[in-house]
């Protein structure tokens, strides 16, 4: 017998807020029950070394709680007790399958495994971006390589300098100078990865023509506020001669960014907490390819804060919405897993219509429209910062107190509780359209034991208070 779990519906729990389900201590009376089981599968669309692959529990006893072990070839692999494993080269031509053993309070524990899958044959595939000569392509200077992180990190690194597409010999170093006799010719350098169970990676570098010095070749300077949203520029400073043309590169910690060429970048979430740094490439016929770096910044950091609580500790502050008070967008706030945060939001400046929005733990999402007039909140919710994508990443596979974007935050999927936290009556959880309170909810339900969810593709935003959930597949 499978008990009934309290699962949210649009438009919110019936029975006036009480669940109607059975609890299981009430469907037996002293004998345990057996498990509702499923043999567990592999997503191993991709079975080579580096990719990683997912256990997919199936149908278990709703609220089934699961403890993972992974095998190669029948033997359990150190260490890998999640429901992901990424292979690596000691998996090299071994079988994989996984083990789940499945247990919920008043029923039988039960064990099931996968059918294993077919020979891990194809090796792994490192991601290395191209590297960059650093420094004057001018005879008697030495030049330098620049290699973005490879991912993984590789076992080792070797380089080759070319000349016009040759070998030079012996230049085999992550420098090299320049000789008088190169003078008009173009200069690469290859770099190669290697990694135990990965295809070994070369990748080379845009050629740097050598040739007259320049007499002032300066480091590029960034101007600008080192925070997401804000625009920085590349201040290329004075050349002598000038160069007919200038190409830039952003990075974020090391990795170029994907389309930042231009003189201005404007941060992204997915910036947030990392260095960023900008080379500038010069060009002018006769004269040596320079690439000059500047210093990294600071750490990025959170988005312009915009509003912020006043008074004692639990005090309540409201604000306009709009030119010089608090702008229509996405907000998010943190504060701690024991710290309540209340706000609120109005179409009327006397609080008349939509006097409440949310209330609750840990990280809060929250959304002014631009039909607000004002909006509120307690000492307790601290600031509320612009909302990013990628800003602030919690974890792909737990949920506590707070609210979550599901597709960042929090990946879709099936997730499970054991119940309520220690000293918790009972957990609520609800499922969002946006993050505008009330009226953008869904689906709710409570939940007063074990219980399985899944997160609906209609949602965009998660909320629980008074439990914990895992992400079982």
């Amino acid at each position: 017998m499978t008990p009934a779990v309290a699962v949210a519906a649009p438009g919110g729990n019936a029975n006036g807020g009480i669940p109607t389900t059975v609890s299981s201590a009430e469907m037996r009376e002293s004998s345990d029950l057996p498990l509702e089981t499923s043999e567990p599968t592999l997503d191993s669309t991709h079975l080579r070394v580096g990719s990683t692959l997912r256990a997919l529990a199936g149908s278990w006893t709703s609220g089934a709680q699961f403890t993972y072990q992974w095998f190669a070839a029948g033997e359990a692999i150190s260490g890998a007790t999640r429901s992901t494993f990424t292979p690596t080269a000691a998996q090299l031509g071994r079988r994989l399958s996984v083990r789940l053993d499945g247990s919920r309070a008043g029923y039988i524990s039960a064990i099931r495994t996968s059918e294993p899958t077919s020979s891990v044959v194809s090796l792994g595939n490192i991601s290395q971006g191209r590297p960059v000569i650093v420094g004057n392509a001018t005879p008697g200077a030495t030049l330098s390589v620049a290699r973005p992180p490879a991912v993984p990190a590789p076992d080792s690194v070797s380089y080759r300098w070319r000349l016009d597409g040759a070998s030079i010999r012996g230049a085999n170093r992550s420098e090299l100078t320049m000789r008088s006799d190169w003078r008009g010719h173009d200069i690469t350098v290859s770099a190669t990865v290697e990694k135990a169970g990965y295809v070994v990676k070369s990748v080379t570098s845009p050629a740097a023509r050598v040739g007259g010095a320049y007499m002032v070749s300066p480091r590029p300077v960034i101007s600008g506020t080192v925070r997401v949203g804000s625009t920085l520029t590349a201040i290329r400073g004075a050349w002598s001669p000038t160069p007919s043309s200038f190409s830039f590169q952003w990075y974020a910690d090391g990795r170029p960014i994907s389309g930042a060429t231009a003189s201005k970048y404007t941060l992204t979430g997915t910036e947030y907490k990392k260095e960023i740094t900008v080379s500038a490439r010069s060009y002018r016929a006769g004269y040596g390819t320079v690439l000059r770096r500047s210093a990294a910044t600071d750490a990025v950091l959170a988005s312009a804060v915009r509003w912020a609580a006043r008074g004692e500790i639990g005090g309540w502050s409201s604000f306009p919405v709009g030119p010089g008070g608090v702008a229509p967008t996405t907000y998010i706030a943190q504060p701690g897993p024991t710290t309540s945060c209340y706000w609120e939001r109005s179409a009327t400046a006397d609080w008349s219509v939509d006097p409440f929005a949310s209330e609750g733990y840990g990280q809060r999402v929250f959304e002014v429209l631009d039909t607000d007039i004002r909006v509120g909140a307690s000492k307790d919710c601290g600031v509320f910062i612009k909302y990013y994508p990628g800003m602030v990443r919690t974890s792909d596979a737990t949920a506590a107190h707070g609210v979550y974007v599901l597709g960042d935050h929090l990946e879709r999927g099936v997730y499970s509780t054991s119940g309520p936290a220690a000293g918790a009556r009972l957990c609520d959880y609800s499922f969002y359209k946006g993050f505008y309170g009330h009226q953008a909810e869904i689906g709710w339900d409570y939940v007063t034991e074990a219980a399985t969810i899944t997160m609906p593709d209609s949602a965009t935003g998660f909320e629980t208070d008074g439990c914990s959930w895992k992400r079982i597949g």
